[in-house]
């Protein structure tokens, strides 16, 4: 699953100036997750895998509480921006010339970014709890 707008990933400024759709939640997540990426945290959560029980699922835990709290901010926030896009949109249109995009674009992409990522961290980190070690 691709989403693109001429040529432009909702990662970079210019996917939203030049009218790309929002990407919902539930898209994003579903980006993250069949991309098989573990973002940036990987080898902290790696790490935290290798560790012994029940230290492992102590650290894990605080490692998911800690990126589900972040994630929840970041979906606030992208929510926000979000509503901001579809308000300028309805305001203004779309440019004829485009010439740079503004701060809401790029605050749009970097959110999209920290969404993304925060959605791929969670992914990963189910895939481990599945696989629970023992405790004996």
């Amino acid at each position: 699953m691709t989403v693109t707008f001429q040529g432009y990933w909702p990662s970079h400024p210019w996917y939203y100036f030049l009218g790309g759709p929002i990407v919902m939640p539930r898209a994003i997540k579903a980006l993250a997750t069949s991309a098989d990426c573990h973002g940036y945290r990987a080898h902290e959560i790696n790490e935290a895998d290798r560790l012994a029980e029940p230290k492992r699922s102590r650290k894990l835990d605080a490692i998911e509480r800690d990126v589900l709290a972040q994630l929840r901010a970041d979906l606030s926030r992208y929510r926000m921006l979000a509503h901001r896009l579809r308000l300028r949109r309805s305001a203004k249109g779309l440019s004829d010339n485009p010439a740079t995009c503004d701060d809401l674009d790029m605050s749009l992409s970097i959110v999209f970014s920290h969404v993304y990522n925060g959605y791929a961290r969670i992914a990963a980190l189910e895939g481990l709890s599945v696989r629970q070690m023992t405790l004996i």
